[in-house]
């Protein structure tokens, strides 16, 4: 019920969104569904949105490949939940060390599995978390495996315009408004719909320019 409820709002509400928001708007329903499961916890999601408050500035660090501030997320990382334990110490093993350089390197950091340990037990926010940390500018494509993982691969593509299925959701007092950006103009669709629907003869265009 809930994955049919999701579904309905998502289609419903890609209509008044711009092309931008769509992928956030599905990120939250993501985060919000596990967040009420409890399969996100309050210090995960807190340390998402604004990191550690935890001062790290007196440890030590002997991880030459990364900067501090990335060095400070991972003590973070460390003291948020129990899976990320000895994360710092991956970085500095030579095995594991590998591996997080490639991630550090690549342009497609998210599709590179983590060290084994941290590959089986991270859940999926958690590994999208650990990209944050090291990999800001990937971010967005982070974010779509996340929302393909949890919900599907529905969430992450725009739903195609549906002029007929928001003239179903109108009505005489709930109007159809569209907000234009530069180029856009729905006029084709409006007559081809008045068409289909027997109208055409009765469908008017008012210039309020």
């Amino acid at each position: 019920m809930i994955a049919d409820i999701t579904r309905a709002f998502y289609f419903s509400i890609c209509r008044g969104l711009f092309e931008k928001d769509k992928l956030l708007y599905s990120f939250l329903n993501a985060t919000s569904i596990l967040r009420r499961s409890g399969d996100i916890d309050i210090d995960e999601w807190n340390f998402f949105l604004r990191g550690s408050p935890t001062d790290f500035t007196q440890k030590e660090q002997k991880i030459d490949y990364i900067d501090q501030a990335t060095f400070f997320s991972l003590c973070g990382l460390e003291e948020t939940h129990a899976n990320f334990k000895n994360l710092v110490r991956s970085f500095e093993d030579t095995a594991d060390k590998v591996i997080w350089k490639s991630i550090l390197a690549s342009d497609e950091p998210h599709l590179i599995p983590l060290p084994p340990i941290y590959e089986d037990r991270l859940t999926s926010f958690q590994k999208l978390m650990l990209l944050k940390c090291v990999r800001m500018g990937k971010m967005i494509f982070g974010v779509k495996n996340f929302v393909k993982a949890e919900l599907g691969a529905k969430f992450i593509e725009s739903p195609p315009f549906d002029l007929e299925g928001c003239l179903n959701d109108s009505s005489n007092i709930t109007p159809i408004i569209f907000v234009l950006s530069p180029g856009a103009d729905p006029i084709a669709y409006l007559n081809a719909l008045a068409v289909r629907k027997g109208m055409k003869d009765r469908l008017q265009s008012i210039s309020l320019g």
